[in-house]
C-alpha cells in the first residue's frame, strides 16, 4: 500500500471483530512509532500493551467514570471489544513537556498509520484521559499515560469523514 493510500484509508475504527492480533503485528506498529519524530531526538514515550484482564480493569475504570460525558460509556465498550489496547506513557526526564507531548503525537499517530499499512484497524483514544491515575495502577508504573491506541481487526468501513479545504486552513 502506498503512503498515500495509507493515508486516505486510514479511518477511526470504533468496532472490532474477535480475533487475535499476533504478537509480531503489535511489534511493527510499535516500532512503526519508535521511527517517528522527537524534539531533541528525546523519544520521550513508554508502550504497556493490555490485552485481555488487563485491558479489562481499564474497561471497568472507565465505566466508573461514564457520568461525565456521554462519550465514555461508547469508549469503555470499544476498549472491551478491541483486542488490544497500547497505553502511552510520557517519560519524563529532562526535557520540555510541551515539545515531549508533541512528539508523543508523532509516536501515536504512526502506530495509527502502521496499523492500516498492515491491514489492523485502530483508534486513537482521548477519554482514557480521564482515568490517567487508574491506568498507571492497572499497569504498574510511575508514569503519566498520555493516551491509549485500540488495535485490532475492523469490523467496519466508516466513510472518509469530511476535511477542511487547503485553502480554510493556509494564513494568507
Amino acid at each position: 500500500m502506498s503512503f498515500e493510500d495509507v493515508l486516505e484509508k486510514r479511518r477511526s475504527i470504533r468496532k472490532y471483530l474477535d480475533k487475535d492480533v499476533s504478537e509480531e503485528n503489535i511489534k511493527k506498529v510499535i516500532e512503526a512509532g519508535i521511527l517517528s519524530p522527537s524534539a531533541h531526538n528525546r523519544q520521550p514515550w513508554k508502550v504497556k500493551i493490555l490485552k485481555n484482564e488487563l485491558k479489562s480493569e481499564v474497561y471497568e475504570a472507565m465505566m466508573l467514570k461514564k457520568d461525565i460525558n456521554h462519550t465514555i460509556e461508547m469508549t469503555a465498550n470499544i476498549i472491551q471489544e478491541a483486542p488490544v489496547l497500547l497505553a502511552v506513557f510520557y517519560d519524563k526526564e529532562e526535557g520540555t513537556r510541551d515539545n515531549d507531548i508533541l512528539s508523543i503525537g508523532a509516536f501515536i499517530e504512526n502506530m495509527h498509520l502502521k496499523a492500516t499499512s498492515i491491514g489492523l484497524g485502530s483508534l486513537w483514544i482521548a477519554n482514557t484521559n480521564h482515568i490517567k491515575e487508574e491506568i498507571k495502577n492497572i499497569c504498574d508504573t510511575d508514569l503519566e499515560c498520555v493516551s491509549c491506541l485500540a488495535l485490532g481487526y475492523s469490523d467496519q468501513d466508516p466513510k472518509k469523514r469530511p476535511r477542511k479545504d487547503y485553502n480554510e486552513i493556509v494564513i494568507e
